[in-house]
């Protein structure tokens, strides 16, 4: 029988995960449910629960969470929701995550660049923030405001240009739907003169986005065709070189600052090389989505064994290529971010594959999936 958690010691772990060589998990940490615009793929008011089960982690909790971390390598944390720079707390809580990592920690957050009165990108760096990624899905003021219900993109675009200013290492979100496709192609264009990573993401059947799939995705593919030109004689950039761990490929044209990359977790879907530890509002981590290896920390914080915590987590990782749903399409995680789906214990969720090709697209490059942070 292999050993257990318990029998396993901090450095057998590292050294196992070491070996199979993977990069270092980072923390990815779903801060609340709540936001004050209403992406049509996104919609988190359309739950009857919206807000509901979000009796969040403290500042201490994360803390506690971080400090742990750094005992076991982990040197990144990622912040989303919802819209996370909506918590009072969100200052404490970055700043909390990168002492708690220590001094070469990277600090990211995912924002739509609105942000809330009073908070400001200096705030975020003075905090600890490293990277900031923005969702940004149309520079026209009333389309963009067609697709995310509210908010400005002029005024995105002020928090990108501030963050550059700072040093703070930028990308763009921006999901591609058939309606869209101009407006997407002129927030990729943005790279041509500012040095940010714009990720052109594919729509994945996963909550609202479900209902829009047969009308609005478009798949890497046909995008790649339609901007053959930009690519013709493009640059691949490496993530090292990017400074981030991202899914996808990267390619700069020439003369650009800046790069676009894809997200396509639609048409070519894979986990072998994810690393994150999903944690959610009420501090569940996961180390996998498609494997029922959840485990609250709560316990683990009150009782001061985060140290069995994040064994259980590693071993996760280590076994999970025994997961048959390995290679499988990320279709629970709108639902799993924010709790919203019961998980009986010890009972794997294993989402139904679809058949090949229904996408209706294809990848040129076999890639890892999963992580849009």
């Amino acid at each position: 029988m292999p050993p257990t958690d318990q029998q396993l010691s901090r450095a057998d772990l590292l050294r196992q995960f070491a070996e199979t060589g993977r990069n270092h998990p980072y923390l990815a940490f779903t801060l609340n449910s709540i936001c004050n615009l209403d992406c049509v793929f996104c919609k988190p008011r359309c739950m009857p629960d919206y807000g509901h089960k979000d009796k969040t982690l403290t500042v201490s909790d994360y803390a506690g969470i971080a400090n742990e971390a750094g005992r076991w390598g982990i040197r990144k944390a990622h912040c989303s929701g919802g819209e996370p720079t909506l918590r009072a707390d969100i200052l404490d809580i970055i700043e909390a995550l990168s002492k708690g990592l220590g001094d070469t920690a990277t600090i990211g957050m995912t924002s739509h660049g609105n942000l809330r009165r009073g908070l400001t990108v200096d705030a975020l760096h003075d905090a600890g923030l490293t990277y900031l990624n923005v969702s940004l899905h149309s520079l026209v003021p009333s389309r963009s405001s067609e697709i995310m219900g509210g908010g400005d993109p002029r005024v995105s675009r002020d928090t990108i240009d501030r963050a550059l200013e700072l040093g703070l290492k930028v990308k763009v979100n921006c999901v591609l739907q058939r309606s869209y496709l101009d407006d997407a192609f002129g927030v990729a264009e943005l790279a041509r003169r500012l040095p940010i990573a714009v990720r052109l993401i594919e729509l994945q059947r996963i909550g609202p986005a479900e209902a829009l799939f047969p009308t609005e995705f478009v798949p890497e593919a046909e995008v790649r065709e339609r901007l053959h030109s930009w690519f013709e004689k493009a640059d691949v950039i490496s993530r090292t070189e990017l400074g981030v761990r991202s899914p996808g490929q990267y390619l700069q044209p020439p003369g650009w600052a800046g790069s676009i990359g894809f997200i396509s977790n639609s048409s070519c879907a894979t986990c072998s090389d994810a690393n994150r530890i999903k944690i959610t509002p009420t501090g569940i981590a996961r180390p996998c989505i498609l494997h029922n290896r959840d485990i609250p920390l709560k316990p683990h914080l009150a009782d001061g064994t985060m140290t069995d915590a994040y064994a259980h987590l590693f071993r996760s990782m280590l076994e999970r290529d025994t997961n048959e749903a390995w290679q499988g399409f990320h279709y629970v995680d709108y639902d799993l971010r924010w709790d919203r789906m019961e998980r009986p214990q010890g009972v794997p969720v294993l989402p139904l594959l679809p058949e090949v090709g229904s996408t209706g697209g294809s990848c040129s490059l076999r890639r890892p999936a999963g992580n849009i942070e």
